[in-house]
Order: structure tokens, then sequence, then C-alpha cells
């Protein structure tokens, strides 16, 4: 029509038809921006028609409005090319969005009938927008009440001691997290976390609220559940060390009257060892149970481990309370446990401190009763000891003690003694023992029985040993060549440990002849493991050095000894050598260990002679050697004798000789 109409057209007819066409151009492309393809082919149909429109008028002015057209359309397709893509994307959008919100509302559906959490919403009346089933069952909820009731309400006649924190729902105010709330139950307390936060219009408008109901009731209970197991002993069902610490520190905050006990079963780990730990189980439930019988409300009982128990005493009577329990303590334990028609007896060392104002702290309690608790055990077990300053002063030396023997022969603070022997026939020095001793930079001089013992326990004594060999060995190829040297060796040697190789390289390192070393061994030695302790003894033997069984007649003293160990030496202990002239039946044990001797081959030495008299006696038994303060105490190495004084030596040989006389003259009389 534009082709057969605007040619032949007058001027105002073809203004006419520009402004019409140009209109259905933009007016069309727009309207059918949603079909892209559509709008280009219209768009393109009616530009090409007003540009040929204009070609047929055949004058010369409308080639400039050719050329605006052809302008012009291009604009027209791009803007309604612009309008369609704007168009097709918020129709994705809102699909996506629709998608999403039916997403959503499943999701809070399923949340709602399955999660644990319950969704809840109010109206500006307080009454719930929405009831799903969860709420219901959390609530417990009647059919039509939340149509009554505001949720307020609601809530407040189900937990009623949390009226006030409630209270929050009738207004608008600030957010909330986890408000904890009770639900008094028939069958036990329900526990419900609550969370909201306001809801505002657009323009700002206070809505309601809006927030999860969370049922953590059983959340609760596990809880609770794992806080008792780990404030309570699983075996015996007493409370913990944990739970003994909570208890003792309460007390000594508010500042309470107190006493702990410190309880350790004695000969226990014999039965755990033979009979099974089962046993062993039993017996400390049976235990547990004797505790519970000793004590009343004011008292907790607590197993820290073991065989190990505590019991912490509430009590205004101090002192005279504690150490009732105690004494009822060990006598309930000591009582014979019968399981499976067997009997076991055990007992009960118990120590105990009081708490007093000038003691507050919770350790101090512990070790204080843990020191008077060993203090039992090493008076002879099955009893009772108090705690006291003498006890704590000794502990801390003895861990003075245990601490500087780790440097002590680094500090060179430690030496050898050495105390002669003399050779009854001869009168002769011919050996000398080297004996330990320490001199500590602050607590002075420390006897050997006191810091040996402690070496044992503490695993130093293997050091201190065979320091000892070395410098009695380089003394005996020097100072003292040609005596014989006695050196201790501690039973944890034997039983530890390869002593064999280290005694044969001191010995080669030395250049120590082995017939002039002598060791001397305890019964101890022999009584752990006797197969092992023959062996080893008779392969030292074999090197050349010999033994020496000390202190015999103390302890066991087994006849079996003599026979079966090879032992060159028996050194008779000081107890008997004191007792000489006081009792009779010492005598008789000196001379018949004496005679028993030499009918063995073996040699005899008596330590610890300190008179004249003494020595009369050993010399008539028949004795080989002694040592003792009568000739020399140990002294160093620089001052140490190599003989005996003349005029000693001929007063002793003469008093020996002169008594040994009189004795023959008195029995043919």
């Amino acid at each position: 029509m534009v082709l057969t109409w605007f040619p032949d057209a007058s001027r105002g007819q073809q203004m006419a038809i520009a402004t019409i066409v140009t209109g259905m151009i933009s007016a069309g492309s727009f309207v059918l921006s949603p079909l892209p393809y559509a709008s280009i082919s219209y768009t393109v149909i009616y530009s090409f028609a007003a540009i040929g429109a204009l070609w047929l008028s055949a004058q010369t002015v409308y080639v400039g409005v050719a050329l605006l057209v052809l302008l012009y359309s291009p604009m027209v397709l791009i803007g309604s090319l612009v309008a369609w893509r704007q168009s097709t994307d918020l129709i994705a959008a809102k699909a996506q969005s629709e998608r999403q919100e039916h997403e959503m509302s499943a999701l809070l559906q399923d949340f709602e009938h399955n999660a644990g959490d319950a969704l809840w919403e109010t109206g500006l009346d307080g009454k719930l927008n929405h009831v799903s089933p969860r709420l219901t069952d959390v609530l417990l909820l009647r059919d039509g009440e939340h149509d009554t009731d505001s949720f307020q309400q609601l809530l407040g006649v189900r937990c009623p001691d949390h009226l006030t924190q409630l209270a929050v729902l009738s207004s608008a105010g600030q957010a909330f997290r986890e408000l904890r709330l009770t639900m008094p139950r028939p069958d036990g307390d329900k526990t419900l976390l609550m969370t909201g936060k306001c809801l505002y219009s657009v323009n700002g408008a206070f809505l309601g609220w809006r927030g999860v109901l969370t049922d953590v009731t059983d959340k609760v209970k596990s809880e609770h559940k794992l806080r008792e197991l780990a404030h309570t002993d699983s075996l015996t069902g007493l409370a913990n060390r944990f739970h003994l610490r909570e208890a003792l520190n309460r007390a000594i905050e508010h500042d309470q009257p107190l006493a702990l006990l410190c309880i350790d079963l004695d000969r226990f780990k014999a039965v755990n060892d033979n009979y099974g730990h089962s046993v062993g189980d039993s017996i400390l439930r049976v235990v547990a149970r004797r505790l519970r019988s000793c004590v009343g409300e004011n008292a907790l009982i607590a197993r820290l481990g073991g065989d190990e128990f505590a019991i912490a005493l509430w009590s205004t009577n101090g002192v005279e309370a504690a150490q009732a329990l105690a004494c009822k303590v060990v006598e309930s334990v000591s009582e014979p446990i019968t399981l499976a028609e067997r009997q076991f007896r055990i007992g009960a060392s118990v120590g105990f401190t009081v708490r007093h104002e000038s003691r507050c702290s919770l350790d101090d309690l512990l070790v204080e009763s843990d020191i008077a608790m060993y203090a039992a055990k090493e008076s002879g077990r099955g009893r009772w000891v108090a705690y006291s300053p003498q006890l704590g002063e000794a502990s801390r030396r003895r861990l003075s003690i245990e601490h500087g023997l780790r440097h002590a022969i680094d500090n060179g603070e430690i030496s050898l003694y050495w105390q002669p022997k003399v050779d009854l026939q001869s009168w002769q020095i011919t050996g000398a023992e080297a004996l330990m001793r320490w001199q500590h930079p602050e607590l002075g001089s420390i006897s050997p029985m006191e810091f040996i013992p402690i070496a044992e326990q503490c695993g130093m004594i293997d050091r201190l040993d065979i320091w000892a060999l070395n410098e009695a060995c380089r003394a005996g190829t020097n100072e003292l060549s040609g005596l014989t040297i006695a050196v201790n060796v501690s039973a944890s040697q034997f039983q530890f440990g390869d002593y064999l190789s280290q005694l044969k390289t001191v010995l080669k390192n030395s250049g120590m002849p082995a017939e002039k070393l002598e060791l001397e061994l305890t019964e101890s030695v022999l009584i752990e493991d006797a197969d092992q302790a023959m062996s080893l003894l008779n392969d030292i033997r074999l090197t050349g050095v010999r033994l020496a069984l000390d202190d015999f007649g103390t302890g066991y003293s087994s006849l079996s000894y003599l026979r079966r160990f090879p032992f060159d030496t028996l050194k008779i202990d000081r107890s008997f050598v004191t007792e000489l002239l006081s009792k009779v039946d010492a005598r008789a044990i000196v001379r018949m260990i004496t005679a028993l001797s030499r009918e063995l081959g073996k040699r005899t030495v008596c330590e610890g002679v300190e008179t004249e008299e003494q020595l009369q006696l050993i010399w008539s038994a028949g004795c080989h050697e002694i040592q003792g303060y009568l000739i020399s105490p140990p002294c160093p190495l620089d001052v140490f004798p190599r003989s005996l004084d003349p005029a000693l030596s001929e007063r002793l040989q003469r008093n020996c000789v002169g008594s040994m006389g009189a004795s023959q003259h008195s029995t043919s009389g």
C-alpha cells in the first residue's frame, strides 16, 4: 500500500502517509518484541517499503528522507530486541522465583513434619498464624487452643517458671536466641530452646514475631549422662578424681571445714596378678561398698585409680572425725572378702590431713594426704597415719635427695671412703671395703643408709654402682695396690642390665687383677630369681672375681645358698657382733657360722667390731677377718692406713692370745 499510494499522493497526503508509516514501524516493532523474528521481519518489510516509495517518487529531496529511514529503522529494531531481552529475563526470573517459593514451601513443610525444630509465627494479636504438627507435638497443644490463647499464654501455662522471660513476646523488642524453657511433665521435665525475632512491614510497622522452638530434652539428658560419666568411676560407681577435685575446690572456696583421707589397698597387686583382673575388679567393687557403709551424707568417696581411693569429709570435728573414719575404714577393709567360694584378705593403709586456715590449697591437701598414706605403708600397712609437718619435711628432704642424686656424680659430690680389713692370722691389713659418701651442697653429709634406698627406687643406683666399681678398681691398681678391694653391688644390677659385660670392661680398662676384687651381695639378689642369680654368679666367678655374701645371718639366711652359690666369703652381720657381750645366742651364732664356713672352705669376716672384748670373742670363734671402728673408721683414700699401728697390733694379739689361754685354763679346771 505504501508503494502504491505514496508516489501519486499530494504533498499533504505524503506527509500523512510518512507519519503513519514511521509510527507503524516503531509501534509494530515494539509490539512484536516478545517474538524477535517477527519483529525483525516486520521492521525490515516496512522499512524497505518506505524507502521504495521514496525512490518511486523520483524527487531528490526524498533522498535525505530515505537516509533518515535507514538510520531510524535499525534504531527501532535494536530497541525492540533490547525490550525483548529484558522481558524474557523478567519472565525467567519470575519463573525461577516461583520455583524457589515452591521448593521452599516443600522444604519448610518437610522441616515442620520431620525435624526436631518447630517454626512459629505470631501476629499483632500475639496468636499463632500457623500451627504445624511439630509445634503441636512439642507443646502438646489441644484442638483449637491456639485460636483463643496467645502464644505467650500457651507457653506461660506450660512453663510457669519462665513467665518473666516470656514477657518479651508481648510487644516489639530485641531478637533473642536459645531462651531455655523447662516444661514440667509427669514422665520427666521437657527442655525447650526458643529463638525469635520481630517482623516488620516495609514501612517499619511491627507485625509480630517469628522464630524456632526446639525440643532439646534428649540432648540435655545425654549431656547430663556424659557429665555423670565424666565425674563417675565406671567400675565402682564412685566419684572419680575429676569430681573429687571439683568438690574440694568448692569446699575451699566456701571456707568449709574439710578433711581428706587417702586410701591405698594392701596386697591388692598380688591378688590381681595371681587371680586375674576380673577378680581384682570384683574386690574393688566390694571395697567401694564397704567404704560407702563407713561414711555418712557429709562425705564424698572417690576412686583415684587402680587400688587407690579418697574420702573428702566435711566435718567441724576435724581431726577427731577423720581419725574415727580412718580407723573404721582400716577395720572394714581388713575383713575377709569371699568371692566364688574363695576368701581373700587385703588391707588398707590410710593417710589423712585436715584443712586449716593456713593451708587452703587443693594440691597441698592432696600431697599431704598422700605423704601420710605412704607413711602408713612404710610403718607396716593396715593402719592409718595423720599428716604432720615432720612428715612433710621428710618428704621434701627425700625429694631434694632424689633430685640431687641426678647430678651428684657430675658435680663431684659423691666420693668413696675406705675401711680396712685385718687378717686375724697375720694381723695385717689385707683388704679394704669401698663405702660411698655424699656431701650435699645444701643438706650436708647424707648417710648411705638414707640415699641408697632412694637411689634404688628412682633408678639411679645402677649409675652409682658402676661409678663406685670404676673408682674402686682405679684405686686398687694405684693407692691400694696389693689389697683385696670389696665393692657392694645392688640387687637391681643383677636383675636388670648387663652387669657381667660392664664388670669385664671395668677390669680391662683399669688393669685390676680379678682375684683382688671382691663383690659383696645381699640375700635380696638371690631371692628375686635364684636361677638367674646362680648363672650370673657362676659367670662372674669364672672371671676370677671373688664373691662375698653380706649381712649373713639376717633375713632368710637359707643354708641352701651356701651349697648352691659360689661365695668365697661370708660377712657376719654387725647386729650379732654388737650383742656378743650381752647375749649368749649371739656368741653361739657367730661360732656356728664360723665353724660352718670353715667346713665349707669359705672365709668369714665380722663387721662392726668396735671393742677389744668383741674382738677377743670373734678371734676365739675362729673368724678370719674383721673390720670396724676398733681398727679404723671409714676414711678418705689419702689417709687410709696401709698397716696397723704396731702398738695396737701387739696389744690386740696379746689380749686375744691371753683370753684364749684363760679360756682353756678355765675349761681344763
